[in-house]
């Protein structure tokens, strides 16, 4: 039946939808800041771990964490950022090659004066590049990155961030983008402020896939009870018009 198909590419794409949104969805709500508490997007950087080479002892890049906890009113429907770390626990090793490349000089090789191979090799700024999902308003989500770096203890520091891109929602459900829409809202949370420890949900990033699975299971069995409740009224009603006929 054309009515029958129609329903059922409907019901496909609402399903598609839903699964598509509840992707990033986040489990549990956050009560929501006071009216002392200024609006904020707080993220950290947690869970730090190397990844190595297989077969080898070798550290080729580290995975992290980062939560996002949005304490404002904005719904916000997705932002591009950069996070920069300034590693420092080189700059002894680094000032010590560029003073043994100087006295190289001086004594007449050909070579840089102020060449230190540790720092070409191993820049003292790390950026990692993140997309974070959308993120309603009073809610909680974390993101999985990953960065190629051997130094994994820097990712443990303070930081910077540029926000690239970034987009409020708005009454309708259309987005405003630009850095201005954001301006000033992200903020970086170490470990040594309070609000690492108190300003967030204390759910892993496990822990919240799984329960946007089986929230969009859930949702996507109801939709097909749905459809098949439909389809069987419209056989007793294509039942019912061949027994008036």
């Amino acid at each position: 039946m054309k009515i029958q198909n129609k329903f059922c590419l409907g019901i496909a794409s609402l399903m598609l939808a839903a699964g598509a949104a509840n992707a990033q969805s986040v489990d549990g709500k956050i009560v929501p800041a006071t009216e002392e508490e200024d609006e904020a997007i707080l993220f950290k950087v947690h869970d730090v771990a190397p990844v190595k080479a297989r077969g080898s002892d070798m550290v080729t890049s580290c995975d992290f964490y980062i939560t996002f906890y949005n304490r404002s009113k904005k719904d916000i429907n997705g932002a591009q950022i950069d996070l920069n770390w300034v590693d420092n626990s080189l700059t002894s090793v680094i000032l010590d090659e560029k003073k043994e490349s100087a006295e190289k000089y001086a004594d007449g090789e050909t070579s840089d004066a102020n060449y230190s191979y540790t720092q070409e090799k191993n820049p003292s700024q790390l950026t990692a590049s993140v997309d974070m999902p959308a993120i309603k308003s009073y809610k909680q989500i974390t993101t999985k990155q990953n960065i190629k770096t051997d130094r994994c203890y820097a990712l443990l520091e303070n930081l910077t961030i540029n926000v690239k891109s970034c987009a409020v929602k708005q009454t309708g459900g259309s987005s405003v983008a630009g850095n201005e829409s954001c301006n000033g809202l992200f903020r970086f949370v170490s470990q040594d402020s309070p609000e690492y420890y108190t300003d967030f949900q204390k759910i892993s990033y496990t822990t919240q896939r799984n329960a946007d699975v089986k929230a969009r299971a859930s949702m996507e069995k109801e939709m097909e009870e749905q459809y098949q409740q439909t389809v069987r009224n419209m056989d007793l009603l294509s039942q019912t018009l061949a027994e008036i006929k």
